[in-house]
């Protein structure tokens, strides 16, 4: 079971259990690291039965972590360890390891959500907490997850923050979707994205709520104006990110209604 998932599970490109992946890797090395120490002759010739099994086979669990170590930065150095059964250096593997869970988001850097329909880009430009240049440092969670929030509140941040039913994202997996903004009034077409629904958007219901929380929008737009509850300007990704970090928790509110 743990060498499929070192395979299937540890080398995954999928985004949403990254974070599961870390701590599984992680643990498999420590684990591995505490076998080479043990006490019982028994279990430290099956981890060298195991050892010398990988040369002829890949479904071992060595073989298997072998190639869940491809990626990181000093993989020549843990594969040298594991193939001579020495301790692999945790405080490097964690920092390396972290390293390479972050290249999706150094990737992600590099587009423009304004210009391409990327999920990665958009949560990066606008909602990530930025990481600290130490990779050694405990990554850090959004504010709202220290709050005192009621449930109901906590899932609408995370559903606005994460992939919304917005026209952007359910033009993705309905036949014939359409990207376009069924709630502006007139004939001019806009992109219904997150951007678009917090600041630009010109429905009724959804300016009265701006002009309810218009104490939120003041210190970051300056042609936000109660009379015209809608920016007619665009927006830089900086200045969205600032908007969306402010430390206001009546922000959260205003997403709950919207």
């Amino acid at each position: 079971m743990l060498s499929d998932l070192s395979l299937t599970g540890l080398y995954s490109e999928n985004v949403d259990i990254k974070p599961l992946q870390f701590y599984c890797f992680w643990s498999a090395f420590k684990l591995f690291n505490s076998m080479l120490n043990t006490n019982s002759d028994t279990l430290r010739r099956v981890v060298q039965a195991d050892l010398n099994l990988q040369l002829r086979s890949s479904a071992c669990w060595t073989a298997q972590l072998l190639i869940a170590l491809q990626g990181l930065r000093g993989w020549e150095f843990y594969v040298r360890a594991v193939q001579t059964g020495r301790a692999i250096p945790m405080q490097e593997f964690t920092a390396d390891l972290k390293h390479r869970m972050r290249g999706v988001w150094r990737d992600a850097e590099l587009v423009d959500p304004n210009t391409h329909n990327n999920k990665l880009a958009t949560f990066y430009s606008w909602f990530a907490t930025p990481f600290s240049r130490n990779e050694r440092m405990p990554i850090n969670v959004p504010r709202y997850l220290h709050l005192d929030l009621t449930k109901h509140v906590m899932r609408n941040i995370t559903r606005f923050r994460l992939p919304h039913t917005l026209k952007v994202e359910a033009a993705a997996w309905l036949e014939d979707g359409s990207c376009v903004c069924d709630q502006c009034p007139g004939e001019d077409e806009h992109v219904q994205n997150k951007v678009h629904a917090l600041l630009f958007c010109q429905d009724l219901r959804v300016c009265e709520l701006r002009k309810h929380f218009s104490f939120l929008f003041t210190p970051f737009f300056e042609d936000f104006l109660a009379a015209q509850p809608f920016s007619l300007q665009q927006v830089n990704n900086q200045l969205v990110h600032d908007f969306l970090s402010q430390q206001n928790n009546r922000l959260f509110f205003f997403f709950l209604s919207l």
